[in-house]
């Protein structure tokens, strides 16, 4: 497939020819060669204080993966990010590192371009995955994670929810030592990067890659298995769990009440990404003509600003061909996408609407949306979040013909477990928490999508990541002071150590 350079958010960026891409569903980020990637890690600074690495929810080591790929030791790096961060490349993928991540911190965005570290780490990676396969081919013994584990505690938890929260909990449970055993009620592990991510902007052979690798630090798996319905919390502890964590996520979607909305044809758009893409995109397009796909038709409109509007627009372009318009009740400036995402959905000709916002939806004679009436909207006095508040122009509405209605317009927490164990919620249904991630039941934590609403991948990761600190102490009589393995690995590899002996070459092993 054909390349095309060009420079997104600052710094160069290289996708796939947009009107090729959008016929299929392969990857529209291009990676760096081996070339540009050393020559990108080199113009690191290797800042005294990385603030990088205090913008990463999971501390990716960008200074020190940097400075081993500046000079080809993609091994080194791999090491050195692996130690914090278990999926790396699916973060490398998904992470918006300019919206107030790493790159956003990066001191050289200020004076030109930041370095490009989703790239870089996305590169490593891959490398790693390269590695290892190759391995697998020369049926040679495969090296071991290069995360340490500690001795076995005795101790058991039971994880609930295999998505980024939940992956991030378990693997630093097993590295501390304890047996974990993970709960998914899908057939497929990976949550929201699995059903809710479209393949061309995460492969899923990568996320799966890397589940396995977790899997393989001795952590099962146990898909297709619903608690609240296969088995009951109570169960879980008599079965010899000394703890528990709920990684549900967020699944309930913002009900609307706008007339017509029940009509045949308006779809709720997570929904809608998860049919498509739960068994894999490939069994959806062979199956395509069966009762369980969606009939969309050539005129579709998506409502919504945010990244899962984009992506139910980008996906419904991929099925129909047809013509797909994304409806937000604000200004482009206002939407709370990635803006990479905007620019690539524009390139494969997406349509955008702005101030505008559904006031009905009209059916044909077999309860099918044909047309969708919209207000005008303008941009009033700010709400409680200090954004403008969109407000009808009176007299100002207009129609749209429309074959399918996506509604892609929030996502609440997953509020079945708490419904059926009769644990307190909080806001939105979510799972109250206090500053220990302890729920209302003893011996219970939560983290991630389900105690906040929906976030970003690596925001729920970190989540998890907490969760899984405070369960450790739970389990093990410590104060919460305790240093943990990232704290002991920055101490072990800070900026002094890694030049330690010399100003130019390889750090100590």
């Amino acid at each position: 497939m054909k390349v095309e350079p060009d420079r997104v958010g600052g710094f160069p960026f290289r996708r796939s020819n947009p009107e090729e891409r959008k016929k299929d569903f392969s990857e529209v980020q291009q990676p760096y060669t081996e070339e540009e990637v050393m020559r990108e890690a080199d113009r690191c600074l290797l800042c005294g204080t990385p603030v990088c690495i205090d913008a990463c929810p999971v501390l990716l080591d960008v200074r020190g993966m940097n400075e081993a790929v500046a000079r080809g030791d993609f091994k080194k790096a791999y090491e050195r990010i692996r130690e914090t961060n278990p999926l790396l490349g699916v973060t490398g993928r998904c992470c918006p590192q300019l919206q107030g991540l790493c790159e956003d911190a990066c001191v050289l965005r200020w004076s030109g371009q930041p370095i490009g570290i989703g790239l870089i780490q996305r590169y490593v990676a891959d490398w790693e995955r390269r590695q290892h396969e190759q391995q697998e081919h020369e049926q040679q013994e495969q090296s071991d994670l290069s995360v340490s584990i500690l001795p076995n505690t005795g101790k058991k938890i039971a994880v609930i929810g295999a998505g980024p929260a939940g992956l991030a909990a378990a693997e630093l449970l097993r590295r501390y030592g304890h047996d974990v055993v993970i709960y998914e009620e899908l057939s497929t592990p990976g949550g929201t990067a699995w059903y809710g991510i479209p393949d061309y902007h995460l492969p899923k052979n990568v996320l799966l890659y890397e589940i396995d690798r977790i899997k393989g630090m001795g952590i099962e798996i146990k898909t297709g298995f619903k608690v609240g319905k296969d088995i009951t919390l109570s169960q879980l502890v008599d079965n010899g769990n000394d703890a528990i964590l709920i990684a549900t996520g967020s699944k309930d979607t913002v009900k609307l009440d706008t007339p017509g909305v029940d009509l045949k044809g308006i779809y709720d758009g997570y929904q809608f990404l998860e049919s498509v893409y739960v068994n894999g995109i490939d069994n959806y397009l062979k199956n395509e003509n069966n009762s369980n796909t969606y009939r969309l038709g050539k005129e579709v409109i998506v409502i919504g600003g945010g990244d899962t509007a984009l992506d139910c627009a980008r996906t419904a372009l991929r099925l129909t061909k047809g013509n797909i318009t994304i409806v937000y009740r604000r200004t482009e400036n206002d939407m709370p996408a990635d803006p990479i995402m905007l620019e690539e959905a524009k390139e494969e000709g997406v349509k955008f609407m702005f101030l505008a916002e559904p006031k009905s939806y009209e059916g044909d004679s077999n309860g099918y949306v044909v047309t969708t009436t919209m207000n005008s909207m303008q941009l009033g006095a700010p709400d409680q979040s200090g954004r403008k508040s969109p407000e009808p122009i009176p007299g100002k509405e207009f129609s749209l013909e429309c074959s399918s209605v996506l509604l892609a317009v929030g996502r609440e927490p997953n509020s079945f477990l708490q419904n059926k164990m009769g644990i307190k919620k909080g806001k939105k249904n979510s799972i109250a928490i206090n500053n220990q991630y302890k729920t209302s039941m003893k011996g219970v934590f939560a983290a991630g999508d389900v105690t906040t609403g929906e976030t970003l991948v690596v925001k729920a990761m970190s989540s998890g990541r907490e969760a899984a600190e405070r369960v450790h102490e739970y389990l093990m009589n410590l104060e919460e002071n305790h240093m943990s393995f990232y704290e002991r690995y920055y101490i072990q590899n800070s900026y002094d150590r890694m030049f330690e002996g010399s100003k130019t070459g390889p750090p100590p092993e």
